[in-house]
């Protein structure tokens, strides 16, 4: 295995659940360069699909990106807790609704070349009301069902340009084809 050798950390950002490090390391050649390496924890997101073959989207203002954006429901894993516990809580605060059944789309990890952080993906299905009023007021603006077959064009045509989701939608598909395939 051709591996990268940290010599030191030169600096590091620390924010609330994240952490930032230069590092400074020695390639297998011996040449020295630096390297930023984000100290994430890990994720989950789900593509609730509704009987109707809807899905739920939220919208949530970007900082980086300085914009709303339709996203699926996601967010981090906290502490001692599995990605399927996380996708259930995170869903039921940001839509309020609760998912019954779970199955694993994808997992990966969005930006490879400098974070640590896994994304795991489900597709959820028996969606149904909460009773909670947790709904995150300060993270999403909208929650809106689609069509199923419209966030395609959605894709297309910008509207819908996070990764996760676009990622999910497509692993659904996917899958979908695959199981259609085998049922012939």
């Amino acid at each position: 295995m051709v591996k990268e050798e940290k010599i030191r950390t030169k600096n590091t950002v620390r924010a609330k659940s994240f952490s930032v490090n230069l590092d400074e390391v020695r390639l297998p050649s011996g040449r020295i360069t630096d390297r930023i390496r984000v100290i994430h924890p890990d994720a989950s997101a789900l593509v609730p699909l509704m009987d109707d073959n809807s899905i739920i989207l939220v919208k949530q203002y970007r900082y980086s990106i300085q914009e709303e954006t339709w996203e699926i429901p996601a967010g981090k894993i906290d502490l001692g807790e599995t990605p399927e516990a996380c996708i259930r809580r995170e869903f039921e605060e940001e839509t309020g609704y609760c998912v019954t059944h779970l199955s694993p789309l994808i997992t990966y990890v969005p930006a490879i070349g400098y974070s640590s952080e896994i994304l795991y993906i489900f597709k959820g299905t028996g969606i149904i009301k909460s009773n909670s009023s947790l709904i995150e007021g300060d993270e999403i603006s909208t929650i809106k069902f689609f069509p199923l077959n419209k966030v395609w064009s959605l894709i297309r045509s910008g509207e819908i340009r996070d990764g996760k989701t676009i990622i999910a939608l497509c692993a659904m598909q996917c899958n979908y084809f695959k199981s259609s395939k085998s049922s012939r």
